[in-house]
């Protein structure tokens, strides 16, 4: 999850073909007098299901300590970002940002196969970092 310090408005919710949903936040503030930071966080929480890592046939250890880890569930996040926008072209650039998100990763994002895959994703790394040196 992101745990930055930096405001997050929420802007739209998107129930996707997948059953997952898609969280739009605003997070653009202020940088130096009329200038701004331009900021657009996606997020989507997948639910982990043991059905997701059984083709990578894991060690039961390592599916118990990831789900310990996730505590159930994973969460995708991408950035969209622009810096130092004039005041106002604000709106403008955000809604530029939301239109191109919507038009090029929402159809990819509602894919069926997305949640797994990023579970298993997510999976693979928790096992590279616990077992990084072996």
């Amino acid at each position: 999850m992101d745990t930055s310090v930096f405001p997050k408005e929420l802007i739209e919710e998107i129930k996707l073909d997948n059953g997952l949903v898609l969280r739009l936040f605003d997070r653009s503030r202020r940088v130096a007098g009329d200038r701004w930071y331009i900021g657009l966080l996606v997020e989507i929480e997948i639910p982990v299901k043991e059905d997701y890592l059984k083709d990578l046939n894991p060690e039961p250890e390592d599916v118990e300590s990831f789900l310990e880890e996730t505590k159930g569930v994973v969460v995708f996040q991408m950035k969209k970002e622009r810096n130092f926008i004039d005041e106002r072209e604000r709106e403008e650039v955000l809604k530029g940002l939301l239109n191109t998100l919507k038009a090029s990763c929402v159809n990819y994002m509602g894919h069926g196969a997305f949640g797994s895959g990023f579970v298993k994703k997510c999976f693979k790394e928790h096992c590279e970092r616990k077992n990084w040196w072996k």
